[in-house]
C-alpha cells in the first residue's frame, strides 16, 4: 500500500505566483483607475490583498491542495471578468496563454486537463464576442491566437503527464527494496507515524511484527547469493499473502523484514504472526530440486501498550525477536510473559548443553 505524496515544486509555483499576483494586482489597479475602470481596479487591489492573504497560508498548510484551489479558481474566474470589460486593453487577452501553464503545475494532468479547458473554452467565447466584426480582428490573427492556445495546452498535458509518471517511478525506486519489491526502511517512519495516528483517532492500536530468517547465512554460504536472493523474494510473496491489503510488509535490509497492522491487537498480530511463520516453516523453496527450510523468528509491538512511537514500538518488537532466536528460533513472541518463558528456556539449553 503506497501513501500519495503531494509533489513539493507546487508549493513553490504557488508562492511565487502569489508574490506576481500581488505585484500584478497593485500594478493594474494604478493603471485601471487611470483608464477610468474602476470596477476592475477594485477587484484588482482585492486580489491582491487576497494573494497576501494566500501566501501567508500556503507557507505552512498541511493541506495545500485545498488552498491551490482556493487561489487558481478566483484568480481564472477573475481573468475571465477583465477579458469581458469593454474598457480594457487587447492585450488582456495575452494572459489567456498562462491558463495551461499554471493548470497543470498546481494542480496535475487530470484537474488540469478540466480546468484548462472550462477556462479555454470561456475565453474563446469572450474573445469571440469582442471581434465578432472581422475588420477589427483579421481572420489570421484569430486561427494564430487560437492554435497558439491549443499547442500550448498541448504541451502543457503531455509534459505533465510525463513529469508525474517519472515522478512515481522515481518515488517508487526510492521507497521500494530493489530485490523484493517491498516497501524499504526508508518508509517505516513515515507510515508508522501516520498509522499510530490514524489509529488513536478511531480508538484502536496498530501492531508491529518484527521477523529475522533463522541461519539464513548458511543458505549464502552453502548455496551462493544468488540462492540467497531466491530465498528473500520467496520470504517476500509468502508474508505478502499472510496479510491484508490494508496491511504493510517491509524488508528492513538483509534477512530483517517488518509487518505494520493497522488497528490490530496482540492477539490478531499474533494470529498473523503465527500464519506466516506456518506458510515459511512448511513451504515448499527449493534450490537445485532440493527443498530447502525456511523459518524466521518474530517479535511482536503494540502501540499505547508498548509504546507510541517508532523508537519505542521497534526496540520492544526486536526484543521479543531476539528472545524468540534465544529461545529456540523458529516462534512468535508477543508479549513480556512469553519473553520470559523464552529466556529460561535459554538458559535451560545452555545449562543442559554445559552439563553434558
Amino acid at each position: 500500500m503506497l501513501l500519495y505524496r503531494e509533489p513539493l515544486h507546487r508549493r513553490t509555483v504557488l508562492k511565487a505566483l502569489l508574490l506576481i499576483t500581488m505585484i500584478s494586482g497593485v500594478l493594474f489597479c494604478i493603471l485601471n483607475t487611470q483608464r477610468g475602470v474602476y470596477a476592475l481596479a477594485t477587484i484588482e487591489l482585492l486580489t491582491a490583498a487576497y494573494s497576501l492573504l494566500l501566501y501567508r497560508v500556503v507557507s505552512r498548510t498541511r493541506h495545500l491542495d485545498a488552498w491551490i484551489l482556493a487561489y487558481l479558481l478566483p484568480f481564472l474566474s477573475i481573468m475571465m471578468f477583465a477579458l469581458a470589460q469593454p474598457g480594457t486593453s487587447d492585450s488582456i487577452f495575452v494572459w489567456v496563454f498562462l491558463i495551461p501553464q499554471i493548470s497543470y503545475l498546481l494542480t496535475g494532468v487530470k484537474r488540469g486537463f478540466m480546468i484548462t479547458g472550462f477556462y479555454l473554452l470561456a475565453a474563446a467565447a469572450l474573445f469571440y464576442n469582442r471581434y465578432q466584426d472581422m475588420e477589427t480582428m483579421p481572420a489570421v490573427s484569430i486561427a494564430n491566437t487560437v492554435i497558439c492556445a491549443i499547442a500550448i495546452w498541448s504541451f502543457a498535458h503531455y509534459y505533465e503527464q510525463s513529469r508525474e509518471r517519472y515522478s512515481r517511478r522515481l518515488l517508487q525506486i526510492a521507497e521500494r527494496d530493489s530485490l523484493t519489491g517491498l516497501l524499504n526502511r526508508m518508509r517505516l517512519a513515515e507510515v508508522v507515524d501516520s498509522e499510530i495516528r490514524n489509529a488513536e483517532t478511531r480508538g484502536q492500536t496498530m501492531a508491529m511484527i518484527l521477523l529475522d530468517l533463522d541461519h539464513f547465512k548458511q543458505v549464502n554460504d552453502c548455496h551462493g547469493h544468488p540462492a540467497g536472493d531466491h530465498a528473500l523474494i520467496y520470504v517476500a510473496e509468502k508474508l505478502q499473502s499472510a496479510v491484508r491489503k490494508t496491511d504493510y510488509v517491509f524488508r528492513l535490509g538483509g534477512e530483517e523484514f517488518c509487518i505494520l497492522l493497522p488497528g490490530a491487537d496482540r492477539y490478531s498480530a499474533a494470529e498473523v504472526a503465527e500464519s506466516a511463520r506456518r506458510e515459511l516453516e512448511q513451504g515448499d523453496f527449493c534450490m537445485a530440486g532440493k527443498p530447502l527450510s525456511l523459518t524466521a523468528s518474530f517479535g511482536i509491538a503494540v502501540s499505547g501498550e508498548d509504546g507510541h512511537e517508532l523508537v519505542e514500538l521497534y526496540h520492544i518488537a526486536d526484543q521479543r525477536m531476539y528472545a524468540a532466536k534465544h529461545g529456540g528460533r523458529n516462534r512468535v513472541i508477543a508479549d513480556d510473559l512469553e519473553e520470559l518463558h523464552a529466556a529460561a528456556f535459554a538458559v535451560a539449553d545452555e545449562a543442559s548443553e554445559l552439563k553434558y
